[in-house]
C-alpha cells in the first residue's frame, strides 16, 4: 500500500509541476511586449571597387546624414550593409539620396524573386504546433 501511495504522490507532483509550467508559459505569451524594432530593415549596396579607410568613414558619414538610417553601418570591401527604419525611408530612397551625395558607381542589392516569399525564421514554422498555440493564447488575451 505504501508503494501505491508513493507512486500516486509522485504522479500528482509531476502533474502539478507540469500545470505550473504550463501556466507560466501561458502568462509569458499573454504578457509579451510587442517588438520594439519591428520596423527596422537591413539593406545592402554593392559598389564597383573596395573602399579605403577614408572612403569607409566618408560613406558612413553620408549614410548617417540620411533620415531613417540607424547607427549600424557595416562597410566591408565594396559592400555596404546598413539598417534603416522602413517607416521613414525605404532602401531605394536611401540609395537615391546616397547617390546624389557623391559620384559612386554602385547598385542596390535586390533580393531575387524566388526568395522574396520564403520564410526567414528557421525556428518557428507557421504550420507548427508551437506557432499555432502561441497565436491562440495571444488572441485570447
Amino acid at each position: 500500500m505504501k508503494i501505491n501511495k508513493k507512486v500516486k504522490i509522485a504522479l500528482l507532483s509531476l502533474l502539478g509541476i507540469g500545470l505550473l509550467f504550463f501556466a507560466i508559459l501561458v502568462y509569458h505569451i499573454a504578457n509579451a511586449r510587442p517588438i520594439e524594432n519591428a520596423t527596422i530593415q537591413i539593406s545592402r549596396i554593392d559598389f564597383d571597387k573596395p573602399f579605403d579607410s577614408i572612403g569607409t568613414v566618408e560613406i558612413k558619414e553620408k549614410l548617417h546624414a540620411i533620415k531613417g538610417v540607424k547607427s549600424d553601418i557595416i562597410v566591408k570591401n565594396n559592400v555596404v550593409v546598413y539598417f534603416h527604419d522602413n517607416t521613414i525611408a525605404n532602401s531605394e530612397k536611401v540609395y537615391n539620396e546616397l547617390m546624389s551625395k557623391g559620384n559612386y558607381k554602385a547598385e542596390r542589392f535586390v533580393l531575387p524573386a524566388n526568395l522574396t516569399n520564403k520564410q526567414v525564421c528557421p525556428v518557428i514554422k507557421k504550420d507548427g504546433l508551437s506557432y499555432k498555440f502561441t497565436k491562440l493564447v495571444q488572441s485570447i488575451f
